[in-house]
C-alpha cells in the first residue's frame, strides 16, 4: 500500500466515524451523541463508545463476509481489552450503515455468524430502549 493510499484510507475511516455518530445523533434526536476517540490509533482501542459499548466503525468500499469477520475480531480484542461489550458499524459504499453486536444467549461471542446484524436506525431505537429489544441482559447500565 502506497502512501497517498494509506492517507486515503485514514481520511475515509475519520468521514466514516464523523458520519456514523452524526446519523446516531440524527436518529435518536440528540438523546445519544458519539464522540470519536481521538486517542484510538495511538493507544489502540475503539472509535468510539457509548453507555458500556464499544462500537468499531468501518467505513470501506466492500464488506464481504470475510472482512466483517476480521472486523468483528478486532471490534471484539478492543472491547475486551476494556471490559465493554462490543458494536461493530459499518458502511460499504453505496449502501446503508449496519450494525453488529453479539447477544451471547447460544454462540460463542468470538463466532461472528451467530451476532445480530441490523441498521442503524433499529439500532438508535436499541440505543434509546435496549430492555424493549433485548431484555434487561443488554440494558445499558444506568
Amino acid at each position: 500500500m502506497s502512501f497517498n493510499t494509506g492517507k486515503k484510507s485514514c481520511r475515509k475511516g475519520k468521514i466514516g466515524e464523523q458520519e456514523f455518530c452524526r446519523r446516531v445523533a440524527t436518529l435518536t434526536n440528540g438523546r445519544v451523541n458519539l464522540r470519536r476517540n481521538l486517542a484510538q490509533s495511538r493507544d489502540s482501542g475503539d472509535d468510539t463508545g457509548v453507555f458500556n459499548f464499544s462500537i468499531e466503525i468501518k467505513r470501506h468500499r466492500t464488506a464481504t463476509d470475510g472482512q466483517v469477520k476480521q472486523w468483528w475480531q478486532q471490534c471484539q480484542a478492543n472491547a475486551n481489552a476494556q471490559n465493554k461489550v462490543p458494536v461493530l458499524a459499518f458502511r460499504p459504499d453505496q449502501q446503508h450503515w449496519q450494525v453488529v453486536m453479539h447477544p451471547n444467549y447460544f454462540f460463542a461471542e468470538t463466532d461472528v455468524r451467530g451476532c445480530v446484524r441490523m441498521d442503524i436506525e433499529l439500532f438508535c431505537q436499541y440505543l434509546q430502549d435496549p430492555q424493549a429489544m433485548f431484555g434487561s441482559r443488554h440494558a445499558p447500565p444506568v
